[in-house]
């Protein structure tokens, strides 16, 4: 369940239609979720722009009236979600979660399941809200986990020479998570950040390999390839994808972007 759902929840189980005030809040939230003020702030705030609560007045706040749905992910069942299987990664996903932030886990170390050749040391991407970059690396920087907001590449290197024998977790703001269920992005978006990652050379990783990665997930899982293409498409690289459906699926009636120079690597990956 989305940590929104459930804070709503909460708060609407103690006060219903009566209007509450920040401190009245945070009493039970930090009674139910262990939610410091800091994060309850974050938390109205965020509810206030999806329109399930109403600021009255300073410090008070009441429930809309609307029927507001808080999160769509909640209601797609059809989705095929990534697997976590590193410890890191899933304490990490801990500590964000109780902390109140809204992140999606995705990229290379979420696809380990279709990986040909595992690296030593995993890059983790973990996107989350606009504005929550600094608290999610600060929370996970004061765990000692070695976190490193809005990353180059080059940077990424560093950090890795700099932290020998330790993963590295990369944090990046966006406005919207699209594909983001519970906290981890669907098969599809893993996919499509995966390949944009490394094609656009943000974090160090094989484009062969990311060829290969996207071969073993068609060949082992349920691809929704309309859904791909989307996702894509937000990211700008939605004629590269149809590239690489139809190598996969010759039949398939779409056509891409074979000349591109991010693409090709990746294509390699696919017919070895």
């Amino acid at each position: 369940m989305d940590w929104l759902v459930a804070v709503s929840k909460i708060l609407k189980a103690r006060f219903r239609s009566r209007p509450f005030s920040v401190k009245e809040a945070t009493l039970v939230l930090e009674e139910k979720r262990g939610y410091s003020g800091n994060v309850v702030y974050q938390v109205l705030h965020e509810l206030v722009k999806r329109g399930v609560l109403v600021r009255v007045s300073r410090g008070i706040y009441r429930f809309s009236n609307k029927d507001i749905v808080i999160y769509e992910a909640v209601k797609l069942s059809d989705k095929v979600t990534v697997e976590v299987r590193s410890e890191a990664l899933k304490k990490a996903e801990d500590i964000l979660r109780r902390k109140g932030i809204e992140f999606m886990i995705t990229g290379p170390s979420t696809l380990t399941r279709f990986h040909h050749l595992l690296p030593r040391r995993l890059i983790h991407l973990i996107y989350v809200t606009n504005g929550a970059g600094e608290f999610a690396t600060k929370s996970l920087d004061e765990a000692e986990f070695r976190a490193i907001l809005k990353p180059s590449r080059r940077e990424i290197e560093m950090a890795l020479d700099l932290f020998k024998g330790r993963d590295i977790f990369v944090i990046r703001e966006f406005s919207m998570l699209d594909g983001n269920i519970d906290g981890r992005a669907c098969l599809e978006r893993a996919l499509v950040d995966t390949y944009f990652e490394t094609t656009r050379r943000r974090i160090s990783y094989s484009e062969l390999e990311v060829g290969r990665i996207i071969k073993n997930a068609f060949r082992n899982e349920k691809v929704n390839i309309t859904r791909l293409l989307k996702l894509a498409g937000r990211r700008g690289i939605k004629s590269e994808f149809k590239a690489i459906v139809k190598e996969i699926i010759p039949d398939y009636p779409v056509k891409g972007e074979t000349s591109s120079k991010h693409v090709v690597s990746v294509l390699h990956g696919l017919t070895e």
